[in-house]
């Protein structure tokens, strides 16, 4: 007898209960209705939220992205879904903000997760600090996965408190530094030489830099504005030499003496050209085919490698060079630190064997991840992707490659970096607008980012 319907079921288990008591003894009763409860256990619960109509299982995946970005993760997951026949993977959007995704921590505290969910890089200690997420460690062991496989940022990144809590999904080498030859060639500077120190960017920045009256109408480049202040601050204070963290004591080092030179020196262009008029100047900046770099209005910037595309199809006949961040002679030459997406599996998956399939396709295997990064135009953490022999050589993509080969750093690890990130955003502000000197906005960044750290660690958030 087949009956659908949950409330269907739940009638006629309830009228049948009293005519089958009336009609047999109890213990011939109790058999009777365990059969039915057994047969009827289907109809009650209808088809599992984890299965397809055609009974194959289907995980749930968490995702941050609207737009195109949604859209190529998509195509990732049909791609998975079109060579894996044991289960599927169905990918649903959830906003997030760092490490105060407010619908991921109450789907964990009321054991009711996704299977899988991303994590931005540098948030992956704060997720485990607060105990969302499960430690991969015998998933690693069992798949004989090892640190040297990945890229030295990428692997630890997801290391915390002697566990690995993620997997890189992509690699983010930060920054290619770009120079625009056109502006190069009006400027009468040689379009093939970058500049190389930080005195030749200062010196490459007074060539391109026009001021009409109180308005500026071009400028060489404008230090801080690399997304966000905080990464400007992060980029710029290891190409000085400088540090951010100290791991074996905990101690957050953002006003040390190098990384206070390097604020200083992007401050010293706001001091130079007036920051109103910067701001002024800056207001009128647009994105995508009106980005300043591309439409000549800035000489020199940072560039993400997600620009690339951006580039081919907002600005192809944009004519740039891309190398490596300029430093001073005492600083860090070549130097450049690794973000990106990775991949988690939080506390309480029902299915975690499953997650990990698809975590270890994306991120470690070689197919899976050649197709993640064709597809997102993206780099692998996964140092033997076939996917970094196909775009090595590939103009644009070839730089981001070394980079991301030499590169040295990631972000902090450690549960308080979501509050370390604003705090660098108000102390560059700060010192900007004459509010706070360099050593007053860093020394209070340090202060408050060491107490708020100290009391995650301590349990208190």
């Amino acid at each position: 007898m087949a009956i659908a319907g949950g409330h269907n079921c739940s009638f006629v288990f309830s009228s049948r209960v009293g005519s089958i008591f009336r009609r047999f003894g109890y213990a011939l009763a109790a058999f009777v209705l365990a059969v039915l409860v057994l047969s009827m256990a289907g109809c009650i619960g209808g088809k599992s939220s984890n299965q397809t109509q055609d009974d194959v299982l289907t995980i749930t995946l968490w995702h941050p992205w609207g737009g195109s970005s949604k859209e190529k993760l998509a195509s990732v997951v049909r791609e998975f879904n079109r060579t894996h026949s044991e289960f599927h993977v169905r990918a649903s959007f959830c906003p997030t903000d760092l490490d105060s995704s407010q619908k991921f921590f109450t789907s964990v505290a009321a054991n009711k997760p996704p299977d899988v969910t991303f994590v931005a890089g540098d948030q992956t200690a704060a997720y485990a600090e607060q105990g969302a997420l499960q430690p991969l460690d015998s998933f690693i062991k069992e798949a004989g996965i090892r640190p040297e496989d990945f890229f030295t940022p990428c692997w630890l990144q997801s290391y915390y408190k002697n566990h690995v809590w993620s997997m890189a999904y992509c690699a983010d080498p930060n920054f290619a530094f770009a120079w625009n030859k056109k502006v190069f060639r009006d400027c009468g500077l040689d379009p093939e030489k970058p500049p190389r120190t930080i005195a030749e960017v200062d010196k490459y920045n007074d060539i391109i830099s026009r001021v009409d009256g109180d308005k500026i109408t071009r400028i060489g480049i404008i230090p801080w504005q690399q997304f966000s202040s905080a990464n400007a601050t992060f980029t710029w204070g290891w190409a000085f030499g400088g540090s951010f963290f100290d791991p074996k004591s905990n101690k957050i080092t953002c006003n040390e003496p190098k990384v206070l030179k390097a604020v200083e020196w992007m401050v010293s262009y706001g001091k130079k050209y007036d920051i109103t008029k910067v701001n002024a100047f800056a207001s009128g900046f647009g994105s995508r085919d009106q980005n300043p770099f591309y439409t000549g209005q800035i000489g020199m910037t940072c560039l993400f490698i997600s620009q690339l595309e951006d580039i081919k199809e907002y600005a192809p006949n944009l004519d740039y060079g891309l190398t490596f961040i300029p430093a001073p002679p005492d600083g860090e030459q070549n130097s450049s630190w690794v973000g990106g997406w990775c991949l988690a599996i939080p506390k309480g998956s029902k299915h975690p064997k499953e997650a990990w399939e698809f975590i270890r396709w994306c991120c470690r295997d070689p197919k899976g991840t050649t197709v993640v990064c064709r597809i997102q135009g993206l780099l692998p953490g996964y140092r033997k992707s076939p996917y970094l022999d196909e775009v090595r050589h590939k103009p644009g993509y070839d730089q981001f490659v070394r980079i991301l080969e030499l590169s040295k750093h990631q972000r902090p690890r450690m549960p308080a970096q979501s509050f370390y990130m604003g705090a660098l955003n108000r102390a560059i502000d700060y010192s900007l607008y004459g509010t706070l000197t360099c050593k007053q906005a860093m020394d209070n960044a340090a202060k408050d980012t060491q107490r708020e750290l100290n009391l995650r660690l301590a349990g208190g958030r």
